[in-house]
């Protein structure tokens, strides 16, 4: 009834602010463009067949995307019940373990979304249900499961690698050749797959060719590597934002609802308490069972790999939507009665994450993005110099169905020389890099590289010429269009 009762909150408060990632997602599904992307291959392609026999319907594609992720959410906690229900037969203590999990805001943020990462989470809790299951009595059948899901699941996200490299030590110190023959072969379909995407892309198949694919983000500086700042800083921002939403608009959003954000936050304080309460109250448990201590380890191993990966991708939240899980079953194997402190501290989060995360993201608007696309839509011969390019880029693209004809910019990619054509050709020029109230975030602290603006740009050397022409609105913010004018 719990994980129903989580599936039937998420449907209702599927998010109304996509993500960049999401629309461009979207976009690959409906229109069959892009549709196999390296890092994660076949998520849009499943979007694709998904949204086949909903072509004809008035409704909305990206949220039939999303309630595929809520179906899978719910797919997560089931399993997790499975492996949770071999470790302890209480009730009371799954039951405070799923509350505790489907409350965490890093969960609930990807299955209210079109992101792909709760997929990939699914096909990894499958596989460590049967690495758990192989560990209490060794079957053949338990390793071509668990390596056929895990490879499912890398072709869904290659983040799911460190759970087939944890799984593969687990059969390496069984000591059993066949056991690490067949988890190999099994395992082949991942670069199997990859081959036949790359031959259809291409027309032919090379090392290279492979290679590039492969590491299509990292070689042309998609996922940029470690700022040791960013690494220490932006990593225990994610880690906290696993468990509950922290974000400027939080207090916007108490200040425009004083009253009710005054009751959800001490309700949500009441139940932290409580949960603290009986964290004190934790006795140790001992790992008295072979098969317990060589899963614990296996928890480790995951657990370590997973945070240290989001961490050099400067603090990835995505990379850490696994952690609660991994958590919670360490948790359950090292101390007893767990149940409360877990109903505490999942109810906290709960109320929390509903009145500041779901609430909000469901049913109020964020950022500005939709309006500036509405004015590109409007104006297709005028130039838009943006600071999140890529996210006017993704929504232009899925709402017209089309990518959009190279208007768009960040200011690192204008030279004099190009702004100089623009006011030849008599271009209409906007731009978003000044006067904006911008809100304090986790992307407002990582400032990618590509938008560094030097005082040579002609942005900033122009700037008396630029006068403020939209202003748009949302949750504690607000963005200002600026426009060239001679």
């Amino acid at each position: 009834m719990i994980i129903i009762y989580f599936g039937l909150i998420y449907f209702l408060f599927l998010s109304n602010n996509p993500t960049s990632d999401s629309y461009s997602n979207a976009f690959s599904s409906i229109t069959g463009l892009e549709l196999f992307r390296p890092h994660h291959l076949l998520y849009s392609g499943l979007g694709y067949l998904i949204y086949l026999p909903f072509q004809s319907l008035d409704i909305d594609p990206i949220k039939i995307f999303q309630f595929v992720n809520v179906l899978f959410a719910m797919g997560c906690l089931i399993v997790f019940r499975v492996i949770m229900h071999r470790i302890h037969s209480n009730e009371k203590l799954i039951a405070a373990s799923i509350v505790f999990l489907g409350a965490c805001f890093g969960f609930q943020r990807f299955a209210i979304d079109n992101e792909c990462y709760i997929i990939p989470l699914f096909f990894t809790l499958l596989a460590m249900n049967f690495v758990q299951s192989f560990l209490i009595r060794n079957r053949d059948y338990k390793v071509v499961l668990s390596a056929l899901t895990l490879a499912i699941g890398c072709l869904f996200h290659q983040i799911v690698i460190f759970a087939w490299l944890a799984s593969f030590l687990i059969f390496i110190f069984n000591g059993r050749r066949r056991y690490i023959i067949q988890y190999i072969l099994i395992s082949l379909i991942i670069p199997i797959v990859y081959m036949i995407v790359v031959y259809c892309q291409e027309g032919s198949l090379s090392f290279n060719a492979i290679m590039n694919f492969v590491f299509h983000d990292y070689k042309n500086s998609n996922a940029e590597m470690p700022i040791l700042v960013n690494v220490i800083i932006l990593s225990a921002i994610s880690f906290f934002r696993t468990f509950i939403q922290v974000h400027g608009y939080v207090f916007e959003f108490i200040y425009l609802y004083p009253t009710i954000s005054i009751i959800a936050i001490s309700i949500a304080l009441g139940f932290l308490v409580y949960g603290i309460i009986y964290l004190f109250k934790l006795k140790k448990r001992q790992l008295t069972i072979f098969q317990e201590r060589r899963f614990v380890r296996y928890c480790w191993v995951m657990l370590i790999l997973h945070f240290a990966f989001a961490a050099f991708s400067n603090g990835n939240a995505e990379f850490m939507v696994i952690l609660p899980f991994l958590i919670i079953l360490l948790l359950v194997y090292y101390f007893e009665y767990l149940s409360r402190a877990l109903l505490g501290l999942g109810i906290f989060m709960y109320v929390f994450n509903l009145f500041f995360a779901l609430i909000p993201m469901a049913n109020m608007k964020l950022n500005s993005n939709q309006e500036i696309v509405n004015l590109m839509i409007d104006q297709p011969n005028a130039v838009f110099i943006l600071k999140d390019k890529v996210a006017a880029d993704n929504i232009y693209a899925y709402n017209q169905r089309q990518e959009n004809s190279g208007i768009t910019f960040r200011a690192s990619e204008v030279s004099q020389e190009k702004f100089d054509s623009w006011l030849n050709e008599n271009k209409t020029i906007y731009t978003d890099y000044f006067e904006e109230k911008e809100l304090i975030s986790r992307a407002s602290i990582a400032k990618s590289k590509t938008n560094e603006v030097k005082p040579s740009n002609p942005i900033i050397i122009n700037k008396d010429s630029f006068y403020p022409k939209y202003k748009f609105t949302y949750l504690g913010s607000e963005k200002e269009i600026w426009t060239y004018i001679k």
